[in-house]
């Protein structure tokens, strides 16, 4: 409409009416870009809100499982001190037998800090990412990534002296009548057969148990430190999404 009456006005030379027309075009197409481009940014918040809530659920779960990762690996580090206290007084009651079992039994297993980080991923491979506006949000999302990968190559290393310190470990202890079992139930003493007095003058094998529970300390620590992390970045995410919870000040 509007360029057939510039175009007109063009043949007519009505040159008032040019300047008003074009003014109108220029408008109409600047006019049209903004409300594309408003569309646009109201539909990236929308899929921003949609990735935020993801990772944050995705936070929750590698919080809790963390949580779940610190309370069995301090459990199994307080029986594998029993264990190491044990053999090197070459004493043990009878009423902490079944934890010195249970300790023995807990030998090397580690538990590594998990950081669940697949929404992070997807958003990086579709090319995403930046649909993230906030830099602080963006900037801790990467520091959880690089956190990941950091202790993913710690554990590694923990894994690799946790099997060379099992080797010696495992031949001196034999798991006996468990079958109807399940591995996550507490070994007794009678399910095992060790021979204790041989134990205590078996230096190499205390060793390994020293390592062993310097090792399950360890993934303690990086755990805490994995959870740190992820707290953090939780409630930076819930502050974004507008989840947290108000001060008295703000109530």
């Amino acid at each position: 409409m509007i360029l057939r009456r510039l175009t007109q006005s063009l043949k007519e030379q009505n040159w008032t009416a040019i300047v008003i027309e074009f003014v109108l075009l220029v408008c109409g197409v600047f006019l049209g870009i903004e409300a594309q481009q408003w569309n646009n940014d109201r539909a990236d918040r929308q899929l921003e809100r949609v990735y935020l809530q993801r990772i944050l659920s995705d936070i929750n779960i590698s919080i809790d499982t963390d949580v779940l990762n610190i309370t069995r690996l301090a459990g199994n580090s307080d029986r594998e001190f029993l264990v190491v206290d044990s053999l090197r007084q070459c004493s043990l009651a009878e009423a902490r037998r079944d934890d010195f079992a249970h300790g023995l039994s807990d030998l090397g297993k580690v538990g590594n800090s998990v950081f669940v980080l697949s929404t992070v991923d997807e958003m990086l491979s579709a090319g995403k990412f930046s649909i993230i506006h906030n830099p602080k949000i963006r900037d801790t999302l990467n520091g959880l990534a690089r956190d990941a990968k950091y202790q993913n190559n710690i554990f590694n290393a923990i894994n690799t002296q946790n099997g060379a310190a099992t080797t010696t470990t495992n031949t001196r202890v034999l798991r006996i009548n468990a079958d109807h079992r399940s591995p996550l139930d507490p070994v007794r003493w009678n399910e095992l057969d060790i021979d204790f007095d041989a134990l205590c003058k078996d230096r190499q094998f205390q060793s390994a148990v020293s390592t062993l529970k310097y090792l399950t300390d360890a993934g303690i620590s990086l755990n805490n430190r994995a959870l740190s992390s992820l707290r953090a970045a939780k409630a930076e995410l819930e502050q974004e999404l507008g989840l947290a919870p108000k001060t008295g000040a703000e109530k």
